[in-house]
């Protein structure tokens, strides 16, 4: 038995998310299905994260246990073989056993790529939300008030399910990119539609609907109502997923 440890990209939009739903097409789905094709296995596919519908990345990490014997290089060939084109792993390499993609994560980084302007961009839309004016030293100067050990009760989907809010954030910053702007913020987890909450308050900063200090006062109020919206998943991408302590 050999444990494959790969890393994989996709395009969210036209999936149900990560994990295998019930006549639905799922990230997780397609990758079993792979496997199984070019093993003859049944094996579980686990992920690092359960990225949502519409959600894609970049550095999304999975790992999985079958018999047959691939070399890394051929594995990747093989699985893209039986992958629709906008899923593709981008590396292989055999790990210990003991190895599990989801619980040996130590730090993920999401990006979440926005434009500015007052005018839609066919093409920027595809991957990216539009924000029709920002203020973006007033967005960069909220997310200093991100960083730390905290409860980010205020930054979680009602329906999260979860009791225990408290995540550290290691960085968390506004950058750009040519005509593009990326938030991009690294944590040793995240919460139910996190990311994409944070996001929306930190475009009501950009709007100058609320001052950067407010984002530390709706931190500590511990109320989602007092946050911003939930932006779409458009935007946001699994960017990377760091092992190392």
């Amino acid at each position: 038995m050999k444990n494959y440890k790969i890393v994989v990209e996709y395009v969210g939009k036209n999936y149900s998310g990560w994990q295998i739903q019930d006549k639905k097409n799922t990230i997780e789905g397609n990758l079993t299905r792979a496997v199984k094709e070019i093993s003859g296995e049944d094996a579980t596919v686990f992920g690092s994260g359960r990225t949502d519908a519409g959600v894609s990345a970049a550095g999304q990490v999975a790992n999985f246990c079958i018999e047959k014997n691939f070399e890394p290089q051929k594995l990747v060939l093989a699985l893209n073989a039986h992958l629709p084109e906008d899923i593709s792993v981008k590396s292989a390499e055999v790990v210990d056993l003991n190895f599990n993609a989801r619980f040996s994560a130590k730090r993920k980084t999401y990006r979440y790529y926005f434009y500015v302007s007052p005018s839609r961009s066919a093409i920027l839309d595809q991957f990216a939300l539009q924000v029709k004016k920002a203020n973006i030293q007033k967005m960069q100067a909220a997310c200093k008030f991100l960083v730390g050990t905290k409860n980010f009760k205020s930054f979680v989907a009602r329906n999260s399910g979860k009791t225990n809010f408290e995540r550290t954030i290691f960085d968390a910053k506004i950058v750009q990119n040519g005509d593009l702007y990326f938030f991009e913020i690294t944590g040793s987890g995240f919460l139910y539609n996190m990311v994409r909450i944070i996001m929306g308050t930190l475009i009501a900063v950009g709007e100058e609907k609320i001052t950067p200090q407010h984002v530390e006062t709706i931190i500590e109020q511990q109320d989602r109502t007092k946050a911003g919206k939930t932006v779409p998943p458009v935007g946001l991408v699994l960017y990377g997923v760091d092992y190392n302590a």
